[in-house]
């Protein structure tokens, strides 16, 4: 049993931290990639506690197949979707 909630948009299957703020994504299209996360983190202030790299490697994956912290920052699949269409 699963404890994905079944949507309508892509979700993220897996995910793992890398060095230099930067996570390496598959999506469950098959899609594969790695999001360079620094730029991101650096000019939104929502995102400061990403900032240390020992909170950014506490990644995960919600119900909803999005990223998240434990502080509830988050990046919606839809965004990754968008992200991964401008390294194609």
């Amino acid at each position: 049993m699963s404890s994905r909630v079944k949507t309508p948009w892509m979700q993220v299957l897996s995910v793992t931290p890398l060095e230099d703020f930067r996570l390496n994504i598959a999506l469950d299209s098959g899609v594969t990639f790695v999001f360079d996360m620094k730029e991101i983190i650096h000019s939104r202030d929502a995102y400061w506690r990403l900032r240390q790299m020992r909170y950014f490697n506490m990644v995960s994956i919600d119900e909803a197949g999005a990223l998240c912290w434990p502080e509830g920052e988050d990046i919606a699949p839809e965004a990754l979707e968008r992200y991964a269409a401008t390294l194609a």
